[in-house]
């Protein structure tokens, strides 16, 4: 067996299965406590929110749509593929991507967090509408890279605990990926774009 997918959820289509699937669960759960149990706009001021509020300085909507993609595309994306470099006892650790994601995308929501708009000028229509099409595709987008990037994992580690002295399963330039990773990766890139896109049009109120 391939040592470099080890930990790995098995085919790309059953990682995006699963990974999906705890996405939505956890993001359900953390929207509910949000609502129920933090005060509203409680991480509306927080380095969380905050991080991407530079994707909102530019008149142009074109610059605009071009920084939206930078750290889309740029950061996020680049994040997931150096995290995917490293495994933990087999697990690729830009699995834990999702789990953040989630665990923000619910408590944002929930506490009505954002910072450049406000939950309540939306009817719930309106609101799972953006919801579904630009955070949701996004993230789908992200957790297809992370499947199809996966057997990139170049570093095993053999503890949470104990981050050094990793064990070096190949080089970088011996990944290889099959046709249906470069296919997920394809597809996840589009969908970010696409999630990005439309971000940028709410932004600019044309949604």
């Amino acid at each position: 067996m391939n040592e470099t997918r080890i930990g790995s959820l098995g085919s790309v289509f059953k990682q995006v299965l699963v990974l999906f699937g705890l996405y939505t669960l956890i993001a359900n759960a953390t929207f509910l406590i949000g609502y129920h149990f933090l005060p509203e706009g409680f991480l509306r001021n927080s380095p969380i929110t905050t991080s991407g509020q530079i994707a909102n300085q530019p008149e142009s909507f074109a610059e605009q749509f071009a920084l939206t993609l930078l750290f889309n595309l740029g950061f996020q994306v680049g994040l997931i593929i150096i995290l995917n470099f490293n495994q933990v006892k087999g697990m690729p650790a830009a699995y834990l991507v999702p789990l953040y994601l989630a665990i923000m995308g619910g408590l944002i929501p929930g506490s009505n967090s954002f910072v450049a708009s406000d939950l309540d000028q939306y009817s719930v229509r309106e609101g799972l509408a953006l919801a579904y099409s630009i955070g949701m595709l996004e993230t789908l987008g992200f957790i297809l890279i992370i499947a199809g990037t996966v057997p990139c994992g170049v570093y095993q580690y053999h503890s949470w605990w104990q981050l050094s002295k990793p064990t070096q399963l190949m080089r970088i330039r011996d990944i290889r990926l099959k046709r249906w990773e470069w296919l997920a990766i394809l597809a996840g890139v589009l969908l970010v774009i696409c999630s990005s896109y439309r971000e940028t049009l709410m932004a600019f109120g044309m949604l």
